[in-house]
């Protein structure tokens, strides 16, 4: 009997030792990593929703609304992008970079923006990047580094507006005479190189140009600086707004002088197609948006890796008979 259970106790040993080893031979033990940071690496960069706001100057004037445009353009194209558009309620510096500290601290991986000066934001614009934001500059930019700088080629814009008014002044027998020019305020680049462009295209000519009238976001205070000199043969607005307010001017006054405009919002056409503009240059503002934000997805995929790259949107003349 002792014998039986002897072997029966070797038998269960043995059996035990074979099931084991088996195990040991044939089981693969897999360990999962579902770790955040391993789970941000497999995920595509194509995958991932960006939050890029838009800043303009301000949002009250059509070019602005037309970048905007554009921008949603490209947003809806590409899908999974959260996209705001803000900026100040007036063209300043300090509301202006409220404005940017307020996207970085929402979480703003890139930034397609309208500077309000040279370099009133740069402070902001320091954060951003630090933060790891994308910057993208449209129609004016500020002395920073930045990924793309979408615009007009503001000087040769200027150059072509006085050469086009050269024409218009050529075609009404006027070969003399003082120009007035106006601007919104002294610090926004775009603006600054359009009247040095303009003002290059009558050098060796007889006429004179005035120094430039700033206006200050005070569209009744150019009125009246047009109104108080009937004298010049012509007048130029380097802008939607200095535009518009110009020809609103000659509209009410009746004046027959001649003036030549920038950007085509519906209210600068309609005054150009009633007789009150001579001409305007329409930009592509659209442009702007739309490849601000393609570029801006492309630099976070790390599909685009320039920087500093300067792209020329282009300008067309408009006339009457253009519309």
């Amino acid at each position: 009997m002792k014998c039986i259970k002897f072997f029966q106790m070797l038998f269960l040993i043995a059996f035990t030792v074979i099931l084991f080893a088996g195990c040991t031979e044939e089981t693969e033990v897999i360990v999962i990593d579902d770790s955040p940071a391993k789970n941000s690496e497999n995920q595509s960069n194509a995958e991932k929703k960006y939050k890029i706001y838009l800043i303009t100057m301000d949002l009250a004037d059509d070019f602005w609304k037309s970048i905007d445009s554009g921008c949603r353009q490209a947003v809806e194209e590409i899908g999974d992008i959260d996209y705001v558009w803000t900026g100040p309620d007036v063209n300043e510096d300090a509301p202006q970079m409220q404005c940017i500290d307020k996207a970085v601290a929402d979480g703003a991986d890139a930034l397609v923006i309208a500077a309000s000066s040279p370099r009133g934001i740069n402070a902001s614009l320091e954060k951003a990047a630090a933060a790891g934001v994308k910057i993208i500059f449209v129609d004016n930019a500020a002395e920073f580094d930045y990924v793309a700088f979408l615009a007009t080629d503001n000087e040769l814009a200027g150059t072509i507006a006085g050469e086009t008014l050269l024409n218009g002044l050529g075609d009404a027998g006027i070969t003399s005479g003082t120009i007035g020019i106006s601007a919104n305020k002294d610090n926004v680049t775009s603006t600054n190189l359009r009247i040095k462009g303009f003002r290059k295209a009558f050098e060796g000519t007889d006429f004179t140009l005035d120094n430039t009238f700033f206006m200050e976001d005070n569209d009744q205070s150019l009125k009246d600086f047009a109104g108080e000199h009937p004298e010049y043969v012509a007048f130029f607005g380097p802008n939607e707004r200095t535009a518009r307010n110009l020809g609103e001017q000659m509209k009410s006054s009746g004046s027959k002088q001649i003036v030549m405009g920038f950007d085509t919002s519906d209210s600068v056409l309609t005054l150009l197609y009633e007789g009150h503009l001579y001409a305007t240059l329409q930009q592509k503002p659209q442009r702007m948006g739309y490849e601000g934000i393609k570029i801006a997805v492309e630099t976070l995929n790390g599909t685009y890796t320039n920087t500093n790259v300067r792209i020329d949107t282009g300008v067309n003349v408009i006339q009457k008979d253009s519309i």
